[in-house]
């Protein structure tokens, strides 16, 4: 699948300049790299902080930070990036940025690792594009990250498109047109100025231009590819559209979705129908302008959203009722808006169950907090009614089911979510169906 995007004169033109000097570049193979740490010299003023060579590396301590230079990448839609770097100390509550190119717009990208104890999934590479979390992986699965081990983490853009690996791994595909920008890339150099950093050792830095592929050795081709598009303030977990004929369904959720769409999204594959998701916790304030921006990215057929457990603190005495019904009334209205032509749906959120009694006991009550369930449900159930939006009550149908509770009072296993996926699924598929009759 070749994806396309529009661009402006002026972007065209960056573009066009960018290929006029890549094409200047010659006499490189193209495993020849652009831009080598152990060849090429660090311009002083690419330098931030105690940068101290050493070993062939060089060190950041304290906040030091260093840069490749902006010329390095003379074509921006087609490069690899390769760091590689090992961690001398773990530091609680830091960050360390690996790479980081944009400028003070939402352009460009950067690829980063965060940690702290607990929890573990705290401890992450995330990567990032145009201002948006595309989230990424773990270093060393649920254990902290192992001290004096080289980590390699690669960027490689292909035709704008950007691919992010961890130790030859992929973490994140995006389906996206990467912004470009004429900023060098900083190591070292966190987007909060005020964040803990960790003592790393950067052992090498390789940027490849256009001419290089590069190959993953444990990367598969799935039969459905799926990667990443955003906009501001939105991200969408997307299929590669292989058959622009497919219908198109959007669901939107939370972490319940995130159970669900393992067994949902295979569901609507065997029909031929393809499934784009969101997560977003709408714990508060709705963002309109964001949300209807992103339920209009795509031509949807159908759209599943609901507003779950994040909400739990909707006590009455913290948010009245005319403000619940005024935030899911925007809610809805951001799907109305932007999928006009969809058929949608809203989902009740499911139940707030106790904690499992003992680890081979199953849940057999109702948690503390199902009260406040009930009663978003209820005003939320009202809203959908007067905007003419179907109800699929997920609440009913695992409340009879709380065997099934995963005993964390807010999740479920895999038994239960498949309940949810033959209850949506009918649903969405029986609506598909009658729109093309």
């Amino acid at each position: 699948m070749k994806v396309t995007f529009p661009l402006s004169h002026p972007l065209r033109l960056a573009i066009a300049l960018c290929a006029a000097a890549s094409a200047s570049i010659t006499g490189l193979a193209a495993d020849t790299p652009l831009w080598d740490l152990a060849k090429n010299e660090i311009p002083p003023a690419l330098r931030s902080g105690a940068v101290e060579k050493a070993d062939g590396g060089v060190r950041l301590r304290d906040g030091a930070s260093f840069a490749v230079p902006a010329e390095a990448f003379p074509d921006q839609t087609n490069f690899t990036v390769q760091v590689t770097l090992s961690l001398e100390a773990l530091v609680q509550d830091a960050v360390f940025t690996a790479m980081r190119k944009q400028s003070g717009e939402d352009d460009g990208f950067s690829f980063f690792f965060n940690y702290r104890d607990n929890p573990y999934h705290a401890r992450q590479v995330n990567s990032v594009v145009n201002g948006i979390l595309m989230t990424g992986g773990s270093l060393n699965r649920r254990e902290a990250p192992q001290l004096n081990t080289p980590y390699t983490l690669t960027v490689a853009v292909r035709e704008g498109l950007a691919t992010f690996y961890l130790d030859d791994v992929p973490c994140k595909t995006c389906f996206m047109g990467l912004i470009p920008n004429d900023e060098p890339m900083w190591i070292g150099r966190n987007s909060n100025p005020v964040s803990k950093n960790m003592p790393v050792t950067i052992h090498g830095v390789k940027v490849f231009g256009p001419a290089y592929r590069y190959v993953a050795k444990h990367e598969t081709k799935s039969e459905f590819p799926r990667g990443a598009v955003a906009g501001r303030g939105w991200a969408l977990d997307v299929p590669e559209v292989a058959h622009p004929d497919w219908p198109k369904v959007l669901i939107y959720g939370d972490s319940i979705s995130m159970g669900y769409r393992g067994s949902f999204i295979p569901e609507m594959l065997q029909e031929n129908i393809y499934v784009f998701h969101a997560v977003h916790f709408v714990g508060g304030d709705v963002p309109e302008a964001a949300l209807t921006e992103m339920a209009g990215r795509y031509h949807f057929d159908a759209v599943v959203f609901n507003n779950g457990l994040h909400s739990l603190h909707w006590t009455p005495d913290k948010v009245p009722d005319e403000v619940v019904l005024e935030r899911m009334q925007k809610l809805a209205l951001c799907f109305k808006k932007g999928a006009p032509q969809a058929r949608i749906f809203y989902l009740l959120t499911t139940p707030h169950t106790a904690a499992r009694p003992s680890p081979d006991e199953a849940v057999t009550s109702l948690g503390d907090k199902n009260e406040v369930v009930i009663r978003l449900n209820t005003l939320s159930g009202r809203v959908m009614k007067e905007e003419g939006i179907e109800v699929i009550d997920a609440y009913t149908l695992l409340a009879s089911r709380l065997d099934l509770a995963a005993g964390d009072k807010y999740h479920w296993q895999g038994a239960a979510y498949q309940l949810l996926t033959d209850e949506i699924a009918g649903r969405v598929k029986a609506a598909l169906k009658a729109a093309k009759e």
